[in-house]
């Protein structure tokens, strides 16, 4: 994220349902219930809550996401971080001390040449 473009934040204690779009970067510290899809950074911070799809080019999970994940360039579950869906990413990481139920499918440039060295 660039100094110029703030993010948008769904606040503790805030709940909303709904879709949001558009390519600013979107922070929930709060719970969504619905679709994300954005052309940046989503961010489910540590008490974050979102119950639904997300597709954006990159996600990190501090919080609990319990719904399909797509990140254009990558999806991170942090420590502490929990994901419960399908991911499809050229790359995904998960750091110790998080939790993920799901399947992963590898997309992408990466993805094309790990397959052609196996």
């Amino acid at each position: 994220m660039n100094a110029s473009q703030q993010a948008t934040t769904i606040a503790p204690g805030s709940k909303v349902k709904g879709s949001i779009t558009g390519n600013a970067p979107l922070r929930i510290e709060g719970e969504l219930d619905g679709r994300v899809l954005l052309d940046g950074l989503v961010t489910v911070a540590r008490g974050g809550l979102l119950k639904g799809e997300i597709q954006a080019e990159t996600v990190q999970v501090s919080g609990k996401v319990v719904g399909n994940v797509t990140g254009r360039e990558r999806v991170e579950v942090l420590a502490g971080g929990s994901l419960e869906g399908d991911v499809t990413s050229p790359r995904f990481v998960i750091i110790e001390g998080a939790f993920f139920k799901g399947n992963v499918e590898m997309s992408g440039d990466n993805a094309h040449k790990a397959e052609k060295k196996a």
